[in-house]
């Protein structure tokens, strides 16, 4: 393992438990045809019963599981409204 991939692989952990703490459920799938990924975040339980309307589910695309699970999470920024600026 490489530095570069250990370093997507702590950002993917990093972004997997903000998420989780969130009362978030991930799912992270490879497609083996294309050469993609994709990930769709969904409520949990937890994070149901803080708000009285749900979370509406988001989906994302990339070319790496981590790159799909950031595109979620900025389609559900969307969704809810928020300002999201870019730190590059």
């Amino acid at each position: 393992m490489t530095t570069s991939d250990e370093r997507v692989a702590a950002e993917m952990g990093r972004a997997l438990m903000a998420l989780y703490r969130a009362g978030m459920q991930v799912r992270v799938w490879p497609d083996a045809l294309s050469g993609r990924a994709g990930a769709r975040i969904v409520a949990g339980p937890s994070a149901r019963r803080r708000r009285a309307a749900a979370p509406r589910s988001a989906t994302g695309e990339g070319d790496s599981p981590l790159s799909a699970l950031y595109a979620a999470v900025e389609r559900m920024n969307t969704r809810a409204g928020a300002i999201v600026v870019q730190l590059d």
